[in-house]
């Protein structure tokens, strides 16, 4: 089989479509399609070939080792042409070996450098002494004079007081007195108006109050030891369940709801204004 062949076939075992596989690795169908048609000449190149067959069989959990086998690798043109031009560069670039026995000859800088040395050893040799010694007291004659002369400032004589006078400052005039800054006592603020009903629950209780208009102020569970206040437009209509179990406050007084309580123990009354 084809390296094509087995990548449809893989495609096939798993029941993609195409588009599905094309679409997954973010690559046209005319792509894959090629690759599976083994036309690699309509791929970019082989490298991208080989690179799309991997992605395909990672994507289908396949070993992309045996489809890989069958694609051929890239082409390296020019490489051997480039192995030929480096070596002759290399021959070229080598020293030449020259003289006698394959020894090779001084360069003419190293023979220009030995030349000069030896003729500064030969005046060295010739120069007499005393006009070295001449050259000494010359040197040291220009180095005295050009150092520089230190003049130390005469001390002052014994007994002598040598006295500074600071410059007074200005006195300082007196500061005005700041007058004292009273902040305004804020005035108090007044207290929220009391609520119109209150309920203070001994045990767990249904209650609703409704304000005119049928607009609901209060309509749920109110919790053993929980105190809920109510105010609204009166007239209020009030339902307590559990009567027995709930506190009741009217306008901060409280208010009975023993004689209201039928069957079930549930309250009704009215908060006219």
């Amino acid at each position: 089989m084809t390296a094509g062949a087995m990548l449809r076939q893989a495609r096939e075992a798993h029941g993609l479509d195409i588009a599905v596989v094309a679409a997954a690795l973010k690559v046209p169908v005319q792509k894959l399609e090629a690759l599976e048609d083994d036309n690699i000449d309509a791929l970019p190149d082989p490298v991208f070939a080989r690179a799309l067959a991997a992605s395909v069989c990672r994507a289908l959990k396949v070993d992309p080792a045996p489809v890989l086998a069958k694609i051929p690798g890239a082409k390296r043109p020019g490489l051997a042409d480039a192995d030929r031009t480096m070596s002759s560069n290399i021959r070229s670039g080598a020293p030449r070996q020259g003289g006698v026995g394959g020894m090779s000859m001084p360069s003419r800088a190293l023979m220009v450098v030995v030349g000069l040395l030896l003729v500064g050893a030969a005046l060295m040799f010739w120069i007499p002494q005393s006009a070295f010694d001449k050259l000494s007291a010359a040197v040291s004659n220009m180095t005295g004079r050009s150092e520089t002369a230190v003049v130390e400032a005469p001390a002052a004589p014994a007994g002598t007081v040598v006295e500074s006078v600071a410059p007074s400052a200005p006195a300082a005039e007196p500061t005005p007195p700041v007058p004292a800054v009273v902040a305004p006592v804020p005035a108090p603020t007044p207290a929220p108006p009391a609520d119109l009903v209150v309920f203070t629950a001994k045990g767990d209780s249904w209650i609703t109050v409704t304000e005119a208009g049928g607009k609901d102020l209060l309509r749920r569970t109110v919790k053993a030891g929980e105190t809920v206040g109510v105010s609204g437009t009166p007239p209020l209509k009030v339902i307590v369940g559990r009567a027995s179990q709930v506190d009741v406050q009217v306008r901060g007084k409280p208010f009975d709801t023993t004689p209201l309580a039928k069957a079930g123990g549930v309250a009704r009354f009215e908060v006219k204004p």
